[in-house]
């Protein structure tokens, strides 16, 4: 009887351990799942550079969490800063949002765009309701390589600006 009681114990527990590790394997599978908007964009992760006789530009992009991405970018001239901002990418309840904070402008408070469209190697935020840039877009067209541009109307003139980036190894 001991002996049958001891083998109904061990299958219990053998049976109780494969639950507990399809229950966590499910888990993982429903966070993957969760971020995967924002996981789609993990190629921009790294520190991305430009230089020109002109000057000197750097783009960084950090992972925080699987639903938070962070960045600081900046422009150099002459040894001098002459442009800084920092992002956020981030997904929340389905959305994509940056929010970009640029020091001297939009009187100090960061900016929201929504992702409209993700396409393999390009992402697309907007905001309509900014002056400029409505639309904040980024893509990867080589492998390290970064092209991002922002666009939309200045005194309603439509215009764009690209900035290309190289990854630093």
């Amino acid at each position: 009887m001991k002996k049958y009681l001891l083998l109904i114990f061990m299958l219990q527990l053998v049976i109780s351990c494969n639950n507990k590790k399809e229950i966590e394997s499910s888990e993982a599978t429903v966070s993957n799942d969760k971020y995967e908007e924002i996981s789609n964009l993990q190629w921009l992760l790294g520190t991305w550079t430009n230089e020109t006789g002109e000057g000197f530009s750097q783009e960084s992009w950090s992972k925080e969490n699987d639903s938070t991405y962070t960045a600081y970018s900046f422009v150099e001239v002459k040894g001098e800063v002459v442009f800084a901002e920092t992002m956020a990418l981030e997904q929340k309840a389905g959305d994509l949002l940056l929010t970009v904070a640029t020091a001297n402008q939009n009187d100090q408070k960061p900016i929201t765009f929504k992702m409209i469209s993700s396409e393999k190697g390009q992402v697309t935020f907007e905001n309509k309701n900014h002056d400029f840039p409505e639309r904040i877009i980024y893509s990867n067209p080589a492998k390290d390589s970064l092209h991002a541009w922002i666009e939309g109307k200045e005194k309603g003139e439509a215009k764009k600006v690209d900035f290309y980036f190289s990854r630093k190894n």
